[in-house]
């Protein structure tokens, strides 16, 4: 006799686990090894929004804190420590930035998913030149833009863990080269503030949506075991001075050049 209809609709449906959120559920696993605090500030940058808006250069959000951030990075060294575990405890300092970026798009079947990009070197890199990578990232096939994830994440679940482990816990150089010094995980553009999200890098960047005072909220989630909360401040201080002057002046140069 088949089920009552009422019953079966009340129902839940189990499934196995989708393949294209193994990455998600090892970065929750390693993340929740990093004693993490955030740091919030709110930013004045009605004079970049206007910048942006008036430039014509096509520059995103991401990629102008990304920037900024890694200039800030570039003075304030510590920001680019990872701790290391083994074989003893150290701390290592890659000697530029490597920023993970989050992105979210469909793969060829369709289905919502995460992929991260990675930009080596943003503080020497032009504005305009990330803003091509980042595009590449969000338009390319996933095979090409998130080649090295894909092949990880297609390891079984032993391999996977083995891999996570060593690059998280014995080797700055590997982590900073595949993992990131920072990250950027913002849901800025859907007018949200993620203010708490998984790291695995020494510092995480996520800014809300530009008010139409001009001002936004920034986070700054941070590594406790490479950094204190002064560290994390100044960070966040530098970032608005970077973001109000030097990316304005990027902004504005260009577009007097195409003027003239």
């Amino acid at each position: 006799m088949s089920d009552d209809p009422i019953q079966v609709r009340n129902k839940g449906v189990r499934r196995s686990f989708p393949k294209y959120r193994q990455t998600v559920l090892d970065i929750a696993r390693e993340s929740q090894r990093i004693p993490s605090f955030p740091i919030v500030r709110r930013m004045r940058l009605g004079e970049l929004d206007q910048a942006k808006r008036e430039s014509s250069m096509k520059i995103g959000w991401t990629t102008l804190f990304g920037r900024a951030y890694a200039l800030t990075c570039e003075q304030l060294p510590e920001l680019r420590d990872l701790f290391v575990a083994y074989p003893t405890k150290q701390l290592y300092r890659h000697p530029h930035t490597v920023a993970s970026i989050s992105i979210h798009r469909h793969d060829n079947a369709g289905f919502e998913r995460l992929i991260w990009g990675r930009w080596c070197n943003a503080e020497s890199t032009p504005l305009i030149q990330l803003q091509d990578q980042l595009h590449f990232f969000c338009q390319a096939p996933i095979e090409q833009a998130y080649r090295e994830g894909m092949i990880l994440e297609r390891r079984n679940p032993l391999m996977r863990r083995i891999a996570w482990w060593w690059i998280m816990n014995c080797s700055g150089r590997k982590r900073a080269k595949h993992i990131g010094t920072f990250s950027i995980s913002s849901l800025g553009g859907q007018g949200a503030f993620n203010l708490h999200h998984p790291l695995i890098t020494s510092s995480s960047l996520a800014f809300g949506p530009i008010h139409d005072s001009g001002e936004c909220e920034v986070v700054l989630i941070c590594d406790h075991r490479a950094m204190d909360g002064m560290i994390g401040a100044k960070a966040l201080q530098h970032l608005e001075n970077v973001l109000c002057n030097k990316m304005v002046n990027e902004l504005s140069v260009k577009t007097n050049c195409v003027a003239a």
